[in-house]
């Protein structure tokens, strides 16, 4: 019974390995596993690797080494190929009818291609571009680092061979030397150019984006380098997602902060204009900058964490109605600020008030919110949306501005020491050079409880509210050195009691 188990697990075995090895042209799969199977650590076979290449007769001696190159390109640039995802069949043709399987979309120098046999190969266009290939995914310097060093750097240790590791330890030095040349060099080379362009940029900013361009160096240097280790495939891919990710956030770290410069330089020169349009786009422009980089080196990174780029961006077209719903009001708020934008209620330091409940100076126009300085120095954001649709009264537009006052004097000033008052006053206000011309009324106005009023209406030709309380100031002060000149004065609230007839023993002398 004993050896009837052995004799059936010999058999099962035996029965595997032709399986694995006979007959390995007959689909796209087995012509795909046939060479990469046959070439992996534990199963160095490049003459059953090299079965399914489709060589030209006078290439067929380099048969084997032509299948090693393709491997170690494949290995060397992170390219997976899934064996178990391609067609089984003999018979397979893509949708145009061919018989023809490209297993990498990224990669379409690789091919595999059905011949007049009926066997599936390596196409010979793939076969007759491995040299060139090969010559561009990695460098002489690689080739001659191993013929300089000793036999003993061949052997192969914890799964890597050992020039292998000492090459790995060489780039990672000639990264960090790298960085650190860039940062030299680039360290006032920044700070003079922006000094030439009279950019606003302080010595720490530029100082915070030497830092990345440093990182950005090093990585690129070691980007370059990887495919020479000719390591595995998912080594490769590892480390060249690596390298990747860090020159991607780098590179958003210097583009933001160049952006940062930029628009300083943008929004020091808009202040010196006499408009304020340029002074709110120029955070609108910023912030948009910012999420157009972020975005953009966050699709690269998922593409290079093998994502189709491609494909999720129709799948987000395709959920794109249950994004807007779920985003309404971001939505509605984004659109707010290109209303804002083109119809212009306001500009960045105006006075406005908001559906008369919100009162402040417009600090800055976002894309969801904006930002007004209220007069107790506090901060309102209000949504774009609601403020596209608000009644605004724009205050900051005003030509100029109104005074209006009632001055109450005394009952008991005499009638021409009344006239007298409101003709002083009326000359005084005519000859203001503050008070807008044809807009100046002084009147006897109204018998009021306590006083006679007089009306003072005028309009003050002045650029802002600082300037306004500045002449309002003048000019109370004038109002009352002339009424104290005229001896008249200025009534406040009273009430005045007279009784016809005490009531009996009311207010008689104690006994």
């Amino acid at each position: 019974m004993h050896r009837t188990w052995i004799w059936l697990l010999a058999v099962s075995m035996l029965a595997a390995l032709p399986a694995r090895g006979a007959e390995p042209c007959t689909s796209p799969r087995s012509a795909a596993a046939s060479l990469l199977d046959n070439l992996q650590p534990d199963r160095w076979l490049p003459d059953q690797a090299a079965r399914c290449l489709d060589v030209p007769p006078e290439r067929e001696a380099e048969r084997a080494r032509l299948a090693i190159k393709l491997k170690k390109v494949l290995d060397a640039r992170g390219l997976y190929v899934p064996t178990s995802e391609l067609p089984g069949e003999r018979e397979h043709t893509d949708e145009l009818g061919r018989a023809r399987v490209e297993p990498l979309p990224t990669f379409e120098a690789f091919v595999l291609e059905r011949s007049e046999d009926g066997q599936w190969r390596v196409s010979r266009d793939t076969v007759n571009q491995v040299d060139n290939l090969y010559r561009e995914t990695f460098s002489s310097f690689s080739q001659d680092f191993q013929d300089a060093l000793p036999e003993v750097f061949l052997r192969r240790f914890a799964g890597l061979e050992l020039w292998q590791v000492l090459y790995f330890l060489l780039l990672v030095g000639l990264s960090v030397a790298t960085g650190r040349l860039a940062q030299l060099l680039l360290a006032n080379q920044v700070l003079r150019l922006a000094r030439r362009y009279a950019v606003p940029a302080t010595a720490e900013l530029l100082t915070r984006t030497r830092d990345p361009l440093t990182w950005m160096a090093a990585g690129a240097v070691f980007l370059w380098g990887i495919t020479d280790l000719q390591l595995s495939v998912r080594q490769s891919q590892a480390l060249l997602l690596v390298a990747r990710v860090v020159m991607a956030g780098a590179f958003v770290v210097v583009a933001v902060r160049v952006v940062d410069i930029g628009s300083s330089l943008w929004a020091h020169r808009a202040r010196q204009t006499d408009s304020k349009i340029d002074d709110q786009v120029v955070p609108l422009v910023r912030r948009t900058l910012k999420v157009l980089i972020a975005t953009v080196a966050s699709l690269v990174v998922v593409e290079n964490m093998g994502v189709d780029v491609a494909g999720l961006v129709a799948g987000l077209g395709i959920g794109g109605l249950a994004f807007a719903l779920a985003a309404k009001d971001t939505l509605e708020n984004v659109f707010g600020s290109i209303v804002i934008f083109l119809d212009r209620p306001f500009q960045v330091g105006d006075w406005v008030v908001i559906d008369g409940s919100t009162e402040g100076v417009v600090e800055e126009v976002g894309f969801r919110t904006t930002r007004v300085r209220t007069f107790y120095n506090s901060v309102l954001s209000v949504p774009n949306g609601k403020v596209a649709m608000a009644r605004i009264d724009n205050m900051g537009l005003r030509k100029v501005r109104r005074l209006k006052m009632t001055l109450g004097i005394t009952y008991g000033t005499p009638r021409d020491r009344v006239q007298a008052f409101v003709e002083r006053i009326r000359a005084f206000m005519k000859e203001d050079p503050a008070v807008w011309k044809g807009t100046m009324e002084v009147h006897l106005h109204d018998f009021s409880a306590s006083s006679l009023d007089v009306l003072v209406y005028a309009f003050l030709d002045v650029p802002d509210w600082s300037q306004e309380l500045q002449h309002r100031h003048r000019i109370l002060l004038e109002w009352m050195r002339i009424a104290e000149e005229l001896g008249v004065s200025f009534a406040f609230p009273s009430q005045s009691l007279y009784l016809e007839r005490l009531p009996p023993g009311f207010g008689a002398p104690p006994s």
